[in-house]
C-alpha cells in the first residue's frame, strides 16, 4: 500500500518592496526589495490522500501574507523579515507545524545622497533562509551569492596530479576569477535585537580581505582561507559554506596570427566551469 512520506507546499517567487519611512525624517526614505519563497509542513495530508481541502491554507492567501507581515514588519534585514513572515504561520495557524522562507534581496543604494532617490545595479544578491519548528529553535543561514570577484596575479596552480589525461600546464602567475556564493549558519539567532546587518557586513569584509591578502596556490587554498577569516570575524557563526566555481580566463595565442600577447589578452569561457565547495567550521 502506497504512504506518503513527505510533503510541503507554499508560494514562491513572490516579490515584495517597501519604503521605510523615519518619523523623525519623513521626507528621507529608505527602499528595500525582496524576492520571497514561503514553504509550509504540517497536517496537510489529507489534501493528498482523500482529496479533502479544509486544511488547506490556498497559496494566494499566503502571497497575500507576505504583504500584510512586510506592511507590518519595520524589517530592519531581510533576516529578521523572515523571522517575523515565518513566525506568523506557526502562530496563525495551529495545524502548521514547520515554515521555511528564503529570501533574495534586490539591493537599492542612495543615489547622490538623495532623500528619495536609488539605483540598483548591482549583482551581488543578499540571501537569506529562515525556519521555524513548532517548539524548535529559530534557524538562519544567510548568504550573498552572484559576486563576481577576481584577482589578475598573485595566483597561480602548479604541481597537480601529472598522467594521460592532463594537457594543463604548471603557471605561477594568472588570473583567479569566480561568482561567489556564500552560505553561513548562525548559531543562535534571535528573532528581535539579533544585528543582522553588522554580522553581515563583518563576514563579508572577512572573506574579501582574505581573497586578496595572499598568493593563492589553488582556488581550495584561497577558499579555506576566506572561510576561515569569516569564522574568526563573526563568532555568532558556527559554519559558512563557500561555492567558487572556476571563471577561466585562459591566454589567447596571439602568435598565432603574428602578434605578441605577454600575458595581458585572455579569452573568457563560462562552460564548462571549475566547481569548487567546502564548508569551514568551528
Amino acid at each position: 500500500m502506497p504512504k506518503l512520506l513527505d510533503h510541503t507546499y507554499g508560494k514562491h517567487t513572490v516579490r515584495v518592496s517597501k519604503i521605510l519611512r523615519n518619523g523623525d525624517a519623513p521626507d528621507r526614505h529608505g527602499f528595500v526589495e525582496a524576492t520571497v519563497d514561503v514553504e509550509l509542513k504540517g497536517a496537510f495530508d489529507k489534501s493528498y490522500t482523500e482529496a479533502d481541502n479544509r486544511s488547506v491554507i490556498a497559496t494566494d492567501s499566503i502571497r497575500n501574507t507576505v504583504y500584510a507581515v512586510a506592511h507590518a514588519d519595520p524589517w530592519h534585514s531581510i533576516e529578521s523579515f523572515g523571522a517575523a513572515l515565518a513566525g506568523h504561520f506557526l502562530t496563525q495557524y495551529d495545524h502548521v507545524s514547520a515554515a521555511t522562507v528564503r529570501l533574495r534581496e534586490h539591493v537599492w543604494h542612495r543615489l547622490s545622497d538623495h532623500d528619495h532617490a536609488f539605483t540598483g545595479s548591482d549583482a551581488e544578491t543578499p540571501t537569506a533562509e529562515v525556519s521555524v519548528e513548532r517548539d524548535g529553535p529559530l534557524r538562519v543561514t544567510s548568504g550573498i551569492d552572484d559576486l563576481m570577484i577576481a584577482k589578475t596575479t598573485q595566483s597561480g596552480f602548479e604541481n597537480f596530479v601529472q598522467d594521460d589525461y592532463r594537457s594543463l600546464p604548471d603557471t605561477d602567475d594568472r588570473i583567479l576569477a569566480t561568482v561567489l556564493r556564500a552560505d553561513w549558519v548562525y548559531a543562535e539567532p534571535k528573532a528581535q535585537g539579533f544585528d543582522f546587518p553588522a554580522h553581515r557586513a563583518s563576514i563579508r569584509t572577512a572573506l574579501m580581505s582574505a581573497f586578496v591578502d595572499h598568493y593563492s596556490v589553488s582556488v581550495q587554498q584561497t577558499l579555506y582561507l576566506m572561510g576561515s577569516a569569516a569564522v574568526q570575524a563573526c563568532p555568532a557563526i558556527e559554519r559558512i559554506t563557500l561555492t567558487m566555481p572556476n571563471k577561466h580566463h585562459l591566454r589567447f595565442p596571439l602568435e598565432k596570427i603574428g602578434r605578441e600577447n605577454p600575458n595581458g589578452v585572455f579569452e573568457v569561457t563560462d562552460a564548462p566551469a571549475g566547481f569548487i565547495q567546502a564548508t569551514v567550521g568551528r
